[in-house]
């Protein structure tokens, strides 16, 4: 009888448990409606995710320098200024030149795609006018600077930290082993006040402010992004992964496998050369766990984002839904909304379209919520001030 009873309460202490497990669940993560979304289920139980609001974020206010006017300036006027092909000399300032590359982080040996430069079919590699700090980097034109048509060099530089046009690579080293494919001479004796007029329809002062005005709108966009990107990175490293959900975790991984499966064919590499190449891994093994790993940070990542969102009820209004789209098609040279739109849901589909946005929304609310103060200094540091 004792045993009964012994068993009696143990259920009934079961029971008690779980209707408070029940009782506990987030409420406001459970009152948004995700059915037909990803990972439409309770990621509570998936992902422990940290404070997301009020985070603290440092101050960044741009101020163009007179240097960075005069190199915006030289840029404009090189567009129309003429030029004088494969002078017989090193290169020198203010010289179009182009260049091909190959760029590594020293200390992982990974290939660094942005300052990676392929020759195209038309042989060109990236051109660029030099000593302006087209690329961010002024090291980079300090390299190039001096050197003959058809040499090669190999570099070592370190990326500025805040680095925005790669915030997640701010501050590492890279090695680029440079090629100068071809020098260009411009001639910029008629840059004068016409000149400037005539192209871009401000003189003096006028043209100067024009410059200014648009520098800042860029910067400031960057400096957007990269709060952005910071109060992410926090969040990330402060959240926890409790579960890998197996079903995104496969699509993931297949999907990402059969792209450098089809990319080494292009190239016509086997899979273990071209996971050699891009990876500097030694064996498939090791290639495929590498893939494993970046399968799981992506599954987790995404969950991060499915339950800020759906815990705060996060919808974009129609205003950013425009201005996204516009932005997103601008590379492309597209400025009507209407045009911009079919073009992009064309080639991404309009699901993943709204993605797309609705990540930058939810990104750009949490900066939103930040506290922005003058005294947080560091950058990209496990833990903010």
């Amino acid at each position: 009888m004792k045993r009964i009873a012994r068993i009696t309460s143990l259920i009934l202490t079961v029971c008690l448990l779980s209707s408070m497990l029940v009782a506990c669940k987030d409420e406001r993560y459970e009152a948004y409606d995700r059915t037909g979304e990803p990972y439409d289920y309770y990621l509570p139980s998936y992902v422990k995710v940290c404070e997301y609001t009020e985070i603290e974020l440092p101050e960044v206010v741009y101020v163009p320098s007179a240097e960075d006017i005069s190199n915006r300036l030289k840029q404009l006027a090189g567009y129309y200024c003429d030029r004088t092909e494969d002078p017989d000399r090193p290169c020198r300032e203010y010289d179009y030149v182009d260049i091909i590359t190959t760029c590594r982080f020293t200390d992982t040996g990974d290939l660094y795609s942005l300052f990676t430069f392929e020759k195209n079919s038309n042989d060109i590699g990236q051109t660029f006018l030099l000593g302006v700090n087209y690329f961010g980097i002024p090291a980079i034109d300090d390299a190039v600077v001096g050197m003959k048509q058809g040499e090669t060099k190999t570099v070592t530089l370190e990326i500025p930290d805040p680095f925005y046009k790669d915030y997640m690579n701010s501050g590492r080293e890279i090695e680029m082993e440079i090629y100068l494919n071809y020098i260009d001479e411009v001639d910029f004796s008629g840059t004068d006040d016409q000149f400037y007029h005539d192209h871009y329809g401000y003189y003096g002062e006028s043209m100067d402010n024009y410059i200014i005005q648009e520098l800042v709108k860029e910067k400031n966009e960057d400096i957007k992004g990269y709060k952005e990107v910071l109060a992410w990175k926090y969040i990330m490293e402060n959240s926890k992964l409790k579960k890998v959900p197996e079903k995104e975790f496969k699509e993931i991984y297949d999907e990402t496998l059969a792209n450098a499966r089809a990319d080494a064919q292009k190239e016509e590499l086997t899979l273990l050369e071209y996971a050699k190449k891009y990876f500097g891994v030694e064996d498939l093994d090791a290639f495929y766990k590498d893939m494993e790993e970046y399968a799981e940070n992506v599954c987790f990542e995404q969950m991060v984002y499915y339950y800020i969102m759906r815990r705060e009820n996060i919808t974009y209004t129609d205003e950013f839904y425009e201005e996204r789209v516009l932005a997103m098609a601008d590379q492309f040279d597209i400025k009507d909304f209407t045009e911009a739109e079919s073009f992009l849901i064309y080639y991404m589909g309009a699901e993943e379209l709204h993605k797309s946005i609705l990540l930058q929304y939810t990104k750009n609310w949490i900066v939103q919520k930040a506290i922005i103060r003058e005294d947080v200094n560091q950058f990209f540091s496990d833990k903010l001030n």
